[in-house]
């Protein structure tokens, strides 16, 4: 690895540390990579050389009382590509005569 990318990486830890932090996220870490030109992995092993943990949780919904119990297609956690009302398997190919 190049000097300078090092240098870079050892100025936005000491800027991580300085803000007593001991992990980062995997978003920071990619942000990072893609300014300095290199790949994500070769920022990560750096970063958790100097014992900095990386982190790639999704944020937590939480569902509560006035939450929609009617998101089953829509809404947060649903997947576009999965699912439906099951209209589609009586009006598609299934559903036509011949």
């Amino acid at each position: 690895m190049t000097c300078r990318i090092t240098e870079a990486i050892e100025v936005w830890l000491a800027d991580l540390i300085d803000d007593d932090r001991t992990a980062c996220t995997f978003k920071e870490v990619d942000g990072l990579a893609a300014e300095l030109g290199v790949h994500v992995s070769v920022v990560i092993r750096e970063v958790q050389s100097y014992g900095v943990k990386v982190t790639r949780e999704p944020p937590r919904q939480v569902r509560g009382f006035r939450s929609n119990s009617h998101d089953r297609w829509t809404g947060p956690g649903c997947s576009p590509s999965h699912g439906g009302s099951g209209h589609e398997q009586i009006t598609g190919f299934g559903g036509r005569e011949g």
